[in-house]
């Protein structure tokens, strides 16, 4: 799907016959998941070559940010899916050629609907670097947003895990917390795809600094470095969330260990309590002819009084001692 803004933020009609020589003054091309007619269009519109979905997936450094032809050729991963089990990555270019912004994408990051939606009421657009600032900008936003609702969740955890009510916790099932165990492995995974996306884009924004060429003003620079801030300052608040996750893993791990070892001390308690009962029971089981008790009036009352004492005594001395 191809969409052309202009510098208005006005979305402009593509023709049917993809002759974008006929628009006026297109800005910015945002190619989603385009058809090869589409990627030929912009290619002849720009005089350039736009790199493939498995270029856009190269790893390099030099792969994913370069200047040829004298156009500006960034790569950046970006987080996708954030809202479902399973959040993704997406490799989106960004190609900054003959004063006009490209896109080249194959998913749909809450950001760009977002940014379309907000770029007629953005003013101070000049040309397709204003607006890559500006959509970089609403990527790093919505990363935020993204973090944010991972360090509530995270507190949320917590919460559930370390300060239910009494009654609860002291009724709580190991399968809970294996229940919890799979909310916390959802947002580690998002806390992780962010982290990486900002990672890409920092270097692609660190790469932009030094192109001069891009960044012909004042005001552009300082919307750059105040972009790869906003990047770096999320990127330590990815950590110190990722670390809060590590740790109520780890915390969930452990509780599930003492609950385990709970029920296993509780097994063997029992074991002990109804050991000599048993016992006895067991001796006064055997029928032997020759057996002093056999013939005692009290024998079955007295043996029962043996066997309830002998499991209560236990019984008793292990709640004093607190093992209960």
């Amino acid at each position: 799907m191809l969409r052309v803004f202009d510098c208005t933020g006005t979305e402009l009609e593509v023709p049917p016959s993809r002759d974008l020589t006929t628009l006026s003054a297109p800005c910015w091309l945002d190619l989603n998941d385009p058809t090869p007619q589409e990627i030929a269009a912009v290619e002849r519109l720009n005089d350039i070559d736009l790199p493939s979905r498995d270029e856009l997936g190269d790893i390099e450094p030099s792969s994913r940010l370069y200047v040829e032809d004298d156009a500006i050729f960034l790569t950046a991963s970006v987080a996708c899916r954030t809202d479902l089990e399973i959040p993704g990555l997406t490799d989106i270019g960004f190609i900054l050629a003959r004063g006009r912004l490209i896109t080249l994408r194959h998913a749909e990051p809450r950001a760009f609907p977002v940014f379309m939606a907000n770029l007629p009421r953005t003013a101070d657009l000049d040309d397709g670097t204003d607006i890559l600032l500006y959509l970089l900008e609403a990527i790093v936003d919505r990363a935020a947003e993204v973090l944010e609702g991972a360090s509530r969740d995270v507190d949320a955890l917590t919460t559930e895990v370390f300060h239910a009510e009494e009654e609860k916790r002291l009724n709580r099932a190991t399968r809970s917390l294996e229940g919890q165990l799979a909310a916390i492995s959802t947002l580690q995974r998002r806390v992780a795809k962010v982290r990486e996306s900002l990672i890409t884009l920092s270097r692609a924004t660190a790469f932009l600094q030094t192109q001069r060429s891009a960044l012909d003003t004042k005001p552009r620079k300082e919307k750059c470095r105040s972009v790869n801030r906003d990047i770096t300052s999320l990127s330590e608040h990815a950590g110190f969330i990722a670390g809060n996750i590590t740790f109520l893993l780890d915390a969930c791990l452990g509780l599930i260990s003492v609950q385990q070892n709970t029920v296993m001390k509780i097994f063997s308690i029992a074991a002990l309590i109804l050991l000599p009962p048993t016992f006895i029971g067991a001796v006064y089981g055997m029928n032997f002819r020759y057996m002093p008790e056999l013939d005692f009036r009290w024998g079955y009352p007295m043996a029962l009084v043996a066997m309830f004492l002998s499991g209560a005594i236990p019984f008793l001395w292990f709640r004093k001692k607190g093992w209960l």
